[in-house]
């Protein structure tokens, strides 16, 4: 799907800035060796790597806005001169940390209505240690600070993989899910919480003597977001991999049929995984709205049921609609809703801040919605946008940090 793609842009350390288009922030670029100026294929972005527009000749770029030549003023170099600190980049940390902080800001409101969340305009992290003005599931347990069972289940397979040089063995992380839930590992607190109907079932099946990879239910009632909010370090081990489309779609599907078998949610967990690579890559997330979902429609009806493909009906063609209403988002923990509640945060906001901020106003699953789009909303901006009244009450955030490290250098 990825880096092998010779229309599909990324850059490295030598892409060659050619020129920069006068008032404006833009820059044509090329990972091209040739001298030809107009048989180069290139690419528009700004220094911080923000792409406008990818895979044309430069000719053909002149040849429809001829008047361009007048703006262009010559660069010549490359973009870690333009830019070096650019791949001091940690996609791996910011996403993590992003997931960690959006589930610990969205713990104290889970399963109150959007019209409740949005009277208390959430703004700082609060917990039972803070003045509270409202009363929820977890509002007199739970401290600030804390995550859920989102980021405990990310961070147990990420340690498994760890653990196993880089490789994944499924089985082994079904045994660090137990460690979690009945031993008190991989948690924020002395305790787990936040257990989902259908992980326990999942859970269950598995010590009933289920494969691993058939413990996921495969009815409709079975789509609930428990394998979405746990699926980043899955998308970052085929991202990091460059794997191809089939080579991923097939490591989603088995990373999201550990708890979750039906085919809607493997679409929805491999969505994510198309929608945070080109995040990651573009930094631009209506760019990466357009070529995660909009662009590959036709791949994705060769490889997915009407069924699957209907249930995503407003992800593939209608969230961007200026007309589209986000309320008519069910408050709900349905896969499909959390995806689509994340994707609407990313591609409305232009920060971090904002984007779990409209996560979480759409109320009920408020932690998982948060924690996925805060996972995307970290790569995209990067882990220095969370803002520090959020990520200094963080528990356990420099163990985060060094486990996402391990990892990162676990799969390179």
């Amino acid at each position: 799907m990825y880096l092998h793609d010779n229309h599909q842009a990324k850059i490295f350390r030598n892409t060659r800035v050619l020129c920069h288009i006068k008032d404006s922030s833009e820059y044509f670029m090329t990972n091209d060796n040739g001298s030809d100026f107009e048989m180069l294929r290139v690419f528009a972005a700004d220094k911080n790597g923000k792409m406008f527009m990818e895979g044309r000749l430069m000719g053909s770029v002149i040849a429809h806005d001829a008047e361009l030549l007048y703006f262009l003023e010559d660069v010549n170099c490359t973009f870690e001169e333009l830019n070096p600190r650019y791949f001091d980049a940690k996609p791996v940390t910011d996403g993590l940390l992003g997931l960690s902080v959006g589930d610990a800001f969205g713990v104290p409101f889970e399963f109150l209505s959007r019209n409740e969340v949005r009277k208390l305009c959430p703004h700082d992290m609060l917990g039972n240690d803070c003045r509270l003005s409202f009363s929820s599931r977890w509002s007199d347990l739970i401290p600030k600070g804390a995550w859920s069972d989102d980021t405990s289940m990310t961070i147990a397979a990420m340690d498994s993989i760890i653990e196993n040089n880089g490789s994944i063995d499924y089985d082994d992380i079904m045994r660090q899910f137990f460690l979690w839930w009945e031993e008190g590992n991989y948690c924020s607190l002395e305790f787990p919480f936040g257990l989902g109907n259908n992980i326990h079932h999942a859970m269950q099946r598995y010590q009933r003597g289920f494969p691993a990879l058939e413990c996921g239910g495969t009815g409709f009632r079975d789509n609930g977001n428990g394998a979405l909010m746990r699926i980043f370090p899955f998308s970052m081990y085929c991202i990091c991999k460059k794997m191809d489309d089939e080579e991923t779609l097939g490591l989603i599907r088995k990373a999201a049929g550990l708890t979750h078998g039906h085919e809607i949610n493997l679409f929805s967990c491999y969505l994510y995984t198309q929608f945070l690579f080109e995040c990651f890559r573009t930094k631009n997330p209506i760019m990466a709205y357009h070529l995660a979902f909009t662009k590959k429609k036709h791949f994705y009806k060769n490889r997915f049921s009407e069924e699957t493909i209907k249930a995503h009906d407003i992800l593939l063609n209608r969230i961007t609609d200026n007309d589209f209403d986000p309320d008519s988002i069910p408050e709900s923990g349905y896969v499909v809703d959390s995806l689509t509640v994340a994707v609407y945060s990313i591609v409305n906001t232009d920060n971090y801040e904002d984007a779990v901020k409209t996560a979480v106003n759409f109320g009920y699953d408020t932690d998982t919605n948060a924690a996925i789009t805060g996972s995307i909303a970290g790569v995209l901006y990067g882990a220095e946008q969370i803002p520090e009244r959020w990520l200094s009450p963080l528990r356990k955030k420099e163990e985060l940090i060094l486990l996402a490290e391990r990892f990162e250098k676990s799969i390179s």
